[in-house]
């Protein structure tokens, strides 16, 4: 009796007795027959966008080698496959089996076979364009090169092992990477041989091509429970007599021909009879049939986003550049907007991932209702959605689709019988007015886009050169700032703070400068923000601490015992290991924390997460002060004033500057000191700068003054 295999969109079913009966292939014991007969079919969770890996077609069924691949275990062993969709937080209550494991990304619960069921080459692309496409490419031609890796997995590791000086550019998908290398943002990309060939040949592209193999591969394992020891040495076995790499499976999803029946076609003209031609002929256009409607359907899965069904950011691009040369030849306008959602990570964060993803196939329909073919909806990635207006586009028309696509998002999405509000924010660009390139369209349309969401959200922005002016300049002085430490532009200058009841100097506040040889000097406001918003807060916040212990001896000798007031970003705080070593710092230097006071804003006290509370009982326990920083200008709450030990609040600069004439400021600074006071918290006036002011705080009963009235910010005489 043969054994009958079927695959249709959720399982993999054998005939099990066939197989039991011959368990002796495997050596299977009797508790694993037994397992296997009592178990009606097994839960396989299985990714839907991994090709050739494993796939999902339009119709829901799974493709790919980890199909084919279970098939095979399938035959060996009896076991019958239920197929589950794969998420990231996958549970052994949903599936028993998880294929497609690589690297160390493996859901809590679950751990790998012994055996990879695939274990294949890494391999080098280039773009034709680029030096290196003329010749085969070996990785110590990689030194100091940019290279595109993806971003999970250990190869970004292996190769800055292997290869002195890469530089490491991480993508998310291989679309992403092949648009580096096409822009000449990358030198190279290095990736997964079976699924790169795969993709190059099915996408038909020309441009990139594979230049070198290097000797890392990638291996592809199952995940099994924890919980089914049984299980897991069933699979041992199959795997480990299936073994890596089944040739009948890579030469199946390996570069194949463009029609695998036409050579058989063709042998058979000369052996068979006309009759035998005519039925395999009948045969050939019924497979060609469903080979096209297999392939159409693949086409789709590629080039369509598998939540909203609209198009993906790889088709975008190519019918982003037919829309452009088409208005070039008809002296036509085309618009980009890019459309992003206000307050999507909350709903995923607070009601789950299920409901952010109806969240946005419903907000796909309703951009859908406003934007009429043959103008473009695609999903370009996350909750971002690119359109593309080939209709009427100019400044006007793009201004009353904004508007109409914000009031379109105005009534709340019902999902699961509960109401969920969203607001987008949308950038907008214009060809050939902005520009004539489809990567600079994109590039405008979301500095504008950012430029929304920075000015309040919920509204549209149309690209202007002063946006780009804006962002060009702060990505210059991004990029000058990460060298300003080496290039030793910064440097630290210290303002007194006064009692005010004897005018002595009590505290010093640490004032971060940074003069650039050709820029000049740079307002702290300014390039604070733009360390904030790229990260290298945290390296400046490193730096500061080392400077102020290498001034401490000179700051005591020209202050006396002061108390040095250090300010500290939020972002600190959720990176806090520079704030541990100068804890540990103090101790190895003998320096009490009693010498120092870290000045934060009210926003990080507001919803502290858990790190940061242990953050805050640690610098209580080292003796550090605290003290709230421009306190006034933001959420003002006194609840977390009483909750947490605050040493000082800080009075803002902006209600000191017309405290002798303006009645609501001198009512606002009364009402803060009154409020400090109540709560045994000193209060420190910020930027005070005539005596009048100065008499009028001390009657209030403010603590303390800082301002250039006394003394301004200078750097150390020594």
């Amino acid at each position: 009796m043969c054994l009958g295999i079927s695959v249709n969109a959720q399982e993999i079913v054998v005939n099990r007795l066939d197989v039991i009966n011959n368990s002796s292939q495997l050596s299977l014991s009797a508790q694993e027959i037994d397992w296997i007969k009592q178990h009606q079919s097994v839960r396989v969770a299985v990714k839907n966008g991994w090709m050739p890996i494993e796939f999902q077609l339009e119709n829901q069924k799974h493709k790919g080698v980890s199909i084919q691949y279970l098939e095979m275990v399938s035959k060996a062993t009896g076991l019958q496959f239920k197929i589950v969709d794969y998420h990231d937080n996958m549970t052994t209550n949903e599936a028993s089996l998880i294929t497609g494991i690589r690297g160390k990304s493996i859901p809590a619960g679950f751990s790998p076979l012994a055996v990879p069921y695939l274990d294949t080459v890494n391999a080098i692309y280039v773009a034709s364009h680029h030096e290196l496409y003329a010749s085969e490419i070996t990785l110590d031609q990689l030194s100091g090169k940019t290279v595109a890796v993806f971003r999970n997995g250990v190869l970004p590791d292996k190769l800055k092992a292997l290869v002195p000086g890469i530089k490491i550019k991480l993508v998310d998908i291989a679309d992403e990477a092949f648009e580096y290398l096409d822009a000449g943002m990358v030198d190279a990309y290095i990736g997964n041989e079976l699924v790169l060939d795969y993709h190059l040949d099915f996408h038909k592209i020309t441009s990139i091509r594979k230049g070198g193999v290097t000797p890392i591969t990638s291996k592809t394992f199952m995940a099994v429970s924890e919980g089914d020891p049984i299980l897991r040495s069933i699979l041992h076995k199959a795997t480990l007599q299936i073994g890596t790499n089944p040739p009948e499976i890579l030469e199946n999803w390996g570069r194949s021909p463009e029609n695998p029946l036409k050579k058989y076609l063709l042998s058979a003209l000369s052996f068979f009879s006309v009759l035998l031609l005519i039925q395999l002929f009948k045969l050939y256009q019924t497979n060609k049939k469903q080979a096209v409607a297999a392939q159409q359907a693949i086409w789709f899965q590629a080039n369509h986003d598998f939540l909203t069904k609209l198009p993906n950011r790889f088709q975008l691009k190519s019918q982003l550049d037919q829309a452009l040369q088409a208005a070039v030849q008809q002296s036509q306008a085309v618009g980009v907007m890019i459309i992003d959602l206000d307050n999507f990570k909350e709903i995923n964060d607070t009601a789950g991932h299920a409901i952010g993803d109806e969240v946005l196939i419903q907000v796909a329909a309703r951009i859908q209702s406003v934007i009429a073919p043959p103008n473009l909806t695609t999903r370009f990635g996350g909750d971002e959605f690119l359109i593309v207006i080939q209709q009427s586009a100019d400044a006007a028309h793009l201004t009353a689709l904004s508007t109409q696509l914000l009031a379109a998002m105005a009534a709340p999405f019902i999902i699961q019988q509960k109401s969920f509000v969203v607001s987008i924010s949308i950038g907008v660009a214009l060809f050939p007015e902005h520009s004539q390139r489809a990567e600079d369209l994109i590039m405008f349309a979301d500095q504008a886009l950012y430029q929304a969401k920075r000015t309040g959200k919920n509204k549209f922005m149309l690209f202007d050169e002063r946006i780009h002016d804006v962002f060009s300049k702060k990505t210059q002085l991004s990029n000058e700032l990460r060298s300003a430490i080496e290039k030793h532009q910064l440097r630290l200058q210290y303002q007194p703070i006064f009692n005010l009841s004897d005018l002595s100097c009590e505290k010093v506040e640490a004032l971060l400068r940074w003069h650039h040889p050709a820029l000049g000097q740079i307002s702290p406001e300014t390039f604070i923000k733009v360390a904030e918003e790229n990260g290298f807060i945290i390296d400046l916040g490193e730096w500061v601490f080392e400077q102020i212990l290498r001034d401490f001896a000179e700051i005591r000798q020209q202050f006396g015992a002061v108390e040095i007031c250090i300010n500290i970003s939020p972002l600190q705080f959720s990176q806090p290991a520079p704030i541990h070593q100068f804890i540990a710092q103090l101790a190895t230097l003998g320096i009490t924390g009693t010498h120092f006071c870290f000045e934060i804003t009210e926003g990080l006290l507001l919803e502290p997460s858990s790190q940061v509370i242990d953050i805050l009982n640690i610098l209580h326990a080292q003796g550090i002060k605290l003290a709230i920083d421009d306190f006034g200008t933001g959420y003002s709450s006194l609840a977390y004033l009483n909750k947490f030990k605050i040493d000082y609040v800080k009075i803002d600069k902006s209600f000191i500057n017309g405290i002798t004439e303006n009645l609501n400021d001198q009512a606002l600074c009364k009402t803060i000191i009154f409020m400090g006071n109540q709560l045994h918290i000193k209060l420190i006036a910020e930027g005070v700068e005539t005596q009048d002011q100065e008499t009028l705080l001390k009657e209030m009963g403010c603590q303390y003054s800082q301002g250039f009235y006394r003394a301004r910010p200078a750097s150390l005489t020594g």
